[in-house]
């Protein structure tokens, strides 16, 4: 039986079919992609799951303090993904970029792409395939051999944010527009509204970020073609940005005001964006209503006040808000502070835990937030004062904390391991020139 979004997808077509002077983007015989729900054992793209929760429900992150499984060294190595038995990440060498896929048992190489990705972006991890952005196409590899079986179709460039996987499409921001892809690696509807990486994908909405706002994109827009526009040339049909646009919040983008550097988060009701300050450290966690937009509760460091109402204690904010966790009661968030505060979804806070270092990345799994930590006093081009702390999911209470010799970013948590990157070495003017990829357990 065809899915509700292919009914409407049809209906859509049909009816711009009747419009004098332009044509719909077809949708015959469209090959899904392969169910990527992911389980225990994985961590498949940056935010772990197509709501974008960073919350692996099933996993057993280490109950004490976690010592080094194994440890690989390269030139650089961005943030790593894990399905199953396999951890993927972009690196490469002084002459090339390559993705490589790593035994999780041992670390030990099982495959290196013969494609090139493009810089930071990290893999989306499908069923069966890495789906990694270059420089002049998207392109598939498998994740058992490495060999490439996928690419977008027709191939373009300017991919530079990674995807998500849902509902038999790869969902990314491709050539310029938003796009989603299916098996055959043709696009199957296109907006024009830019997207940040991850985009959270719930039933027919697409939940995404720019700079400058919050949107919620409807996935049964119609996608039209003109007939001045080249059909071998780069605009492919799609839906313009009135005509996809569910909300967007604020309504209307300005160079003035917060900024959205990470996707959003989606709850059953609720979608949670981090904002931050455009003219100071610190920011938001903002929840919105998943139907309207309209701002439910706010929370920010430094902390709102009220005209006449005295400064509350709470630590000076020397960073950025990152993304948060979100589990079905709770969602923990880092303001660019030196806290981990826990809220319930009505935004009460429900515990929150000081730390000695600011709050650089959060990641959750089973009854455990993770938190990566850096010394703000150490910019990041020098050595020193990285560090992972692991909180009790329900309390806050403290569990067990590592030092690391230098910076940590990359976090990933998959069944009983935690992956992390670590920097290894820099030069005498803070450049990097080594990392390392750590599984502790």
């Amino acid at each position: 039986m065809p899915s509700r979004r292919s009914l409407l997808r049809s209906g859509a077509v049909a009816a711009a079919a009747g419009l004098a002077g332009c044509s719909a983007l077809a949708d015959d015989d469209p090959v899904p992609l392969a169910d990527a729900t992911p389980g225990p054992d994985d961590w498949p793209t940056d935010g772990y799951d197509q709501r974008n929760s960073r919350y692996n429900a099933g996993a057993s992150p280490p109950a004490s303090e976690p010592t080094p499984r194994w440890s690989r060294e390269f030139l650089f190595c961005h943030d790593p993904v894990v399905r199953g038995t396999r951890v993927v990440l972009n690196t490469g060498t002084e002459d090339r970029e390559y993705t490589v896929g790593l035994r999780a048992t041992d670390g030990e190489t099982a495959w290196r792409s013969d494609s090139e990705p493009w810089g930071y972006p990290t893999p989306t991890l499908g069923a069966k395939r890495a789906y990694v952005t270059g420089p002049d196409c998207a392109f598939g590899v498998d994740l058992a051999t490495g060999a490439e079986t996928w690419r977008g179709d027709p191939c373009e460039g300017a991919n530079t944010a990674s995807g998500t996987v849902a509902d038999g499409r790869l969902y990314l921001e491709y050539g310029g527009y938003f796009s989603a892809l299916d098996a055959t690696g043709k696009r199957r509807w296109a907006t024009s509204h830019e997207a940040r990486a991850t985009p959270a994908i719930v039933g027919d909405t697409a939940y995404v970020a720019t700079a400058f706002a919050v949107a919620a994109l409807d996935l049964t827009a119609t996608a039209r073609e003109w007939p001045w526009q080249d059909p071998d040339g780069d605009t492919p049909a799609h839906a313009d940005r009135q005509a996809a646009r569910t909300w967007q919040e604020p309504p209307d983008s300005s160079l003035v005001g917060p900024r959205y550097y990470h996707s959003p988060a989606v709850s059953d009701s609720l979608v949670f964006a981090t904002a931050t300050r455009d003219d100071r450290a610190g920011g938001a966690l903002r929840a919105l209503g998943r139907s309207t937009g309209e701002e439910r509760w706010s929370v920010a460091s430094p902390p709102d006040r009220d005209p006449g109402e005295e400064r509350r204690e709470a630590p000076d904010p020397v960073s950025e808000p990152v993304p948060p966790v979100v589990t079905d009661d709770l969602v923990v968030t880092g303001l660019g502070d030196r806290q981990v505060l826990a809220l319930d979804h009505g935004g009460e806070i429900q515990w929150a835990r000081s730390l000695d270092h600011s709050v650089t990345e959060l990641a959750g799994a089973g009854d455990t937030v993770l938190a990566v930590t850096h010394d703000r006093s150490i910019e990041r081009t020098g050595a020193g004062h990285g560090g992972m702390v692991a909180l009790g999911l329900e309390s806050g209470s403290r569990r067990w904390s590592l030092g690391f010799d230098d910076h940590v970013s990359g976090l990933a948590v998959a069944g009983g391991s935690v992956y992390a990157t670590v920097v290894a070495d820099r030069q005498a003017d803070g450049d990097v020139v080594a990392e390392r990829l750590v599984a502790l357990s």
